[in-house]
């Protein structure tokens, strides 16, 4: 994991970011959940369109530019 944002007692989102959203190993990803399993995982990439999600191996990915996380992130 690049960083987190803690959400709560047991909540915390996971941020990956990567050049290349196909170079993402998600092995990482997935020590951190056995340890913290409740928030989102964010894979934040240049993204040529608007961000998607997709599940892989069990996990729900939500794939966004750095304009995206921000907006999603964000104290409100």
């Amino acid at each position: 994991m690049d960083f987190v944002f803690p959400r709560g007692r047991e909540t915390v989102d996971a941020v990956e970011c990567k050049w290349k959203p196909d170079a993402f190993d998600l092995r990482g990803l997935a020590a951190f959940r056995a340890l913290h399993p409740k928030g989102k995982n964010y894979l934040v990439s240049p993204l040529p369109g608007p961000g998607y999600e997709r599940a892989v191996a069990g996990h729900k990915l939500i794939f966004v530019t750095p304009a995206e996380l921000r907006r999603l992130v964000a104290p409100r």
